[in-house]
C-alpha cells in the first residue's frame, strides 16, 4: 500500500475533481437560480467558476451525469433557493458561509479537498518509491 500511495492520492483527486465539475456544472443549469450562481461564481469564486465553465461541458456532452448532478446541486442548495434568489450578487457568500445540510457539506468538502488533493498528489509522486536495481546486467 505505501509504495502505490501516490497512485490512491492521485485517483482520489480524480474522483473529487469530477465530482466538483459535475455537480458544479449541473449547478449552473439549475433552473430556478443556475443563472445567480453562476454570476457570483464569475465574480467572486473563480475555482467555483472554473468548475462550472468545465462541468457545463461535460455535463452537455454526457445527459446522464448532467441528472445526477442536477439533483445532487439541488439537494445541497434546494434550503438557500429562497435567498439566492432575493439576492443573487452574494450567492457564493450563502453557498460557503453556513452549511445547510449533508449533501451540501459534501460539496463545500469536495470543492476544497481538490486543489488540497492535487498538491498532495504532486509532493507524493515526486516523493514515490524509486526502483532500485542493484546488478547491471553484463554486456558485452
Amino acid at each position: 500500500m505505501g509504495r502505490h500511495l501516490h497512485a490512491w492520492i492521485a485517483l482520489l483527486f480524480f474522483l473529487v475533481l469530477s465530482y466538483d465539475f459535475v455537480v458544479w456544472g449541473a449547478a449552473a443549469r439549475l433552473p430556478e437560480v443556475g443563472a445567480n450562481l453562476l454570476g457570483s461564481a464569475k465574480r467572486e469564486g473563480p475555482l467555483t467558476y472554473f468548475y462550472m465553465c468545465v462541468g457545463g461541458a461535460i455535463d452537455a456532452a454526457v445527459p446522464p451525469l448532467d441528472a445526477w448532478g442536477q439533483r445532487h446541486a439541488e439537494a445541497a442548495l434546494a434550503e438557500g433557493f429562497p435567498r439566492i434568489k432575493a439576492d443573487p450578487t452574494v450567492s457564493m457568500d450563502l453557498v460557503f458561509s453556513q452549511t445547510w445540510n449533508a449533501h451540501h457539506t459534501t460539496l463545500k468538502l469536495c470543492h476544497w479537498a481538490a486543489p488540497a488533493l492535487a498538491v498532495l498528489a504532486l509532493v507524493f509522486w515526486i516523493r514515490r518509491p524509486k526502483k532500485v536495481q542493484m546488478m547491471g546486467s553484463r554486456r558485452r
